[in-house]
């Protein structure tokens, strides 16, 4: 498991450094600040980032605990993790959460095309953008998808599960 978080914790400091010349380029177009929520969705997990996000959750202090299972178990579209339009769960939120606002390149191989995920409120949708624009996230994800493949072989799970948020959030217990 350590090894595994390791790993883990390095893949997302190689997405935060190939994040920061994106960053950097496009400061001007990036509205993305405190309390800019509108991405925050409930989503599903990987099984080790459920497992750092359930550690995380159980670091949490017993009243926002008791908050967040409250907004999980309503079953909201936003992250249950929101207080205030804050992540409190930020220092261990999932890759995707990491890149949000960033405009996000994905290969569609039958295409032979680059797919373009951008925020309208950061990339107008005729904004030109080239590749060196783009955070071409493929190789990320495929090794979280083989550093998870790991992970869930070594706790006796299948590769395949994802965890929803609030489903992980209300099997915690409170501390």
């Amino acid at each position: 498991m350590d090894s595994h978080r390791h790993r883990y914790q390095q893949l997302l400091a190689e997405v935060t450094a190939a994040m920061a010349p994106l960053l950097t380029r496009h400061r001007h177009l990036i509205r993305c600040a405190p309390r800019c929520s509108e991405c925050c969705q409930a989503l599903t997990l990987l099984a080790i980032e459920a497992s750092v996000v359930a550690e995380a959750f159980q670091a949490l202090p017993p009243a926002t605990q008791a908050a967040i299972r409250t907004e999980a178990a309503a079953r909201g579209d936003h992250c249950p993790f929101l207080r205030a339009e804050l992540c409190t769960i930020y220092q261990a939120r999932p890759l995707i959460c990491r890149t949000h606002g960033l405009a996000i390149g994905y290969v569609d191989e039958a295409s032979a095309t680059i797919e373009v995920s951008a925020c309208p409120r950061n990339f107008a949708e005729d904004l030109p953008l080239a590749v060196d624009d783009l955070l071409l996230l493929d190789p990320f994800n495929a090794r979280l998808a083989a550093l998870n493949q790991e992970f869930a072989a070594a706790m006796g799970l299948s590769a395949a599960t994802r965890v929803a948020m609030c489903d992980l959030i209300l099997a915690q217990p409170l501390s």
